[in-house]
């Protein structure tokens, strides 16, 4: 009798053992095995192998788990029916089929799901080590289900764009992250989908300056001008040749410098493709410390401008500055002058 509550006992502890770990193991994400390697806890480095290697670990806690039952079912029938005759065998075998459902696998993964981490992290050694001893019987398992299902790939990327936005959604749900947080992610995810076209002012409604004019010329067009980086032109309109910035144009003018040109004091432009995506031009701009671009399309014809603010407006909505409150406000802006 002794003899078959151990064997029974045993079973239950083996079975109930690999169905936390599988449990555990399936349900921890692959983020957090790699979280908790970051911050050195225990076991973390089996763990995270057991994740990169999840087939072989799973394989094997299933052939275990198996192997287990039905070997220790078969010695326990034979044990009860050495000691109480075959009578007795339909009622126990259908008691310890029972047992091993509730006791065995329920209960086990209800609680390997619900303390994933720290059951993870408690069974990673041991799995490793039954992923390193059962290695040949799971590669000849594994071959030979490979004759019919073709060898084992990962068919997809560990984590794609969408489940990061879910998971964005779902740590907003349960206020782990704010709002803002959440929509200033995805719209930096956005970044990669919009091209230059999408964001450029396009060249119709530019204001530019022409090269060849000088400075006492275009005097009151460059005080009352709004930006701080202004296009050059030589003598079409829609074909630019440079940049200029407006504070240099106005440092000359207040030293009196009216007969020098708009053509000395202005850049060599920077060219984009209009299919230059968001994200690309924001490594632009920083890689040339320039923060205006002139678009062309594909026959490397002039399009439009697009800058830095227009590229961090997508991230960050609309950005105003002074200029742009008082020429939105300009009742505001004459109350103020006359006070």
């Amino acid at each position: 009798m002794w003899t078959i509550s151990f064997l029974l006992i045993g079973v239950l502890v083996a079975a109930g053992f690999c169905a936390m770990a599988e449990a555990a193991i399936l349900s921890l994400p692959s983020i957090r095995a790699r979280l908790l390697k970051e911050h050195n806890k225990p076991n973390a480095d089996d763990l995270l192998y057991i994740k990169d290697n999840i087939a072989y670990a799973i394989a094997t806690v299933v052939i275990l788990n198996n192997a287990v039952t039905i070997i220790g079912s078969i010695f326990i029938g034979e044990k009860i029916s050495a000691h109480f005759g075959n009578q007795w065998l339909g009622l126990a075998s259908a008691v310890i089929t029972f047992a091993i459902i509730i006791i065995g696998e329920i209960i086990p993964k209800m609680i390997g799901e619900r303390y994933k981490t720290t059951i993870s992290l408690m069974v990673a050694k041991p799995v490793r080590a039954l992923v390193w001893l059962f290695h040949p019987i799971v590669s000849l398992t594994m071959s030979i289900s490979n004759v019919f299902t073709g060898p084992y790939k990962r068919m997809s990327p560990r984590i794609t764009e969408d489940e990061i936005k879910m998971m964005l959604k779902l740590g907003r749900v349960e206020g782990t992250v704010e709002m803002d947080e959440e929509v200033l992610c995805s719209r930096v995810f956005r970044l990669n989908d919009i091209r230059a076209v999408q964001i450029m002012k396009p060249i119709d409604g530019i204001f530019a300056l022409e090269a060849n004019k000088t400075l006492g010329e275009i005097k009151e067009a460059i005080i009352s001008c709004r930006y701080s980086r202004v296009a050059v032109y030589d003598k079409d309109p829609k074909d630019f040749v440079g940049v200029v910035q407006q504070r240099v144009l106005l440092r000359e003018i207040a030293k009196d410098n009216y007969s020098s040109k708009v053509r000395d004091f202005m850049q060599d432009p920077i060219f984009v493709s209009w299919f230059t995506k968001a994200d690309t031009l924001l490594e632009k701009f920083q890689a040339h410390n320039q923060h205006l671009f002139i678009v062309q399309d594909a026959r490397g014809k002039d399009v439009g401008l697009i800058t830095m603010e227009d590229v961090l407006e997508e991230l960050f909505g609309e950005i105003y500055d002074e200029k742009d409150i008082a020429r939105a406000n300009p009742l505001k802006k004459n109350e103020g002058s006359s006070s």
